[in-house]
């Protein structure tokens, strides 16, 4: 099954944009995922529609394509301001050309609710965008897979999804990502690629070096029909030579599982 692969932003943050969109294009990705570059956002809740489509312009004239943004909703701020916050990013979404909006979840406790309360509210509106609103592993609500299918059930839209993160898994519990996966592989609908160390050991490092069983996470997926995009959130290395270089490893390494 041929699947789309790409980059997130994260790898490149100590560099520039051009240097990302090089990087990424160099190593024959397809796909753009933003997160934040340094301390700015990409495209974030402040975004205007003019940067937003120059953005994508540059995405565009690099050979790729926009496909998610990593997105950050203002609990602490209480309810009005966080579907603000969160509409702002789904406004900011479509004008880049993201299909998909990837959030990490809350911690557990005096925030739940309001997180689930949010998203549920803001699904009509980003599916009329055409945008899809997404959760990944990241700790906190979202340390299983039974804790992921209890957020779509808390949520309750088609417009929900899980942005399944293999690394993230063993990264905050120490658990066994294809058997998580197992609990909820029907409902992902992208993945970030991320390796791990190990819990708590660090995940800034070349995907397929660590513990992640990636063949056994593609099994799972494509025996449930996956054929969502495939983004690379961490590479290590330290210099841009260093990541470009792991980049291109990754990609062929993909491809080659994959084929």
């Amino acid at each position: 099954m041929a699947l789309q692969f790409g980059c997130f932003t994260r790898p490149w943050s100590n560099f520039s944009w051009d240097d990302f969109l090089t990087g990424t294009a160099d190593a024959n990705f397809e796909l753009v995922g933003t997160m934040r570059l340094g301390k700015d956002w990409i495209i974030g809740p402040e975004t205007s529609e003019s940067v937003a489509r120059q953005r994508r312009a540059e995405v565009e004239a690099a050979g790729l394509t926009p496909s998610t943004c990593l997105i950050s909703i203002p609990l602490d701020a209480g309810p009005e301001e966080a579907e603000k916050g969160l509409r702002d990013f789904i406004d900011a979404a479509p004008t880049f050309g993201a299909q998909y909006l990837l959030s990490c979840g809350t911690a557990r406790g005096a925030t739940e609710d309001l997180y689930f309360d949010t998203i549920a509210a803001c699904c009509d509106y980003a599916e009329e965008k055409g945008v899809m609103l997404t959760l990944k592993p990241h700790g906190g609500i979202t340390d299983t897979g039974a804790d992921l299918i209890y957020a779509l059930d808390r949520v309750a839209h088609d417009n929900f999804g899980i942005y399944y993160d293999p690394g993230n898994i063993v990264h905050y519990k120490g658990l066994d990502p294809v058997n998580e996966l197992r609990i909820c592989s029907e409902f992902v609908v992208a993945m970030c690629i991320k390796d791990s160390l190990g819990q708590l050991e660090g995940v800034n490092i070349l995907p397929g070096t660590g513990t992640v069983d990636f063949e056994g996470v593609f099994e799972e997926l494509f025996d449930v029909g996956f054929d969502g995009p495939c983004i690379v959130e961490c590479l290590g290395g330290e210099t841009l030579d260093e990541v470009n270089a792991a980049a291109t490893e990754t990609h062929n390494w993909l491809v080659e599982m994959t084929d």
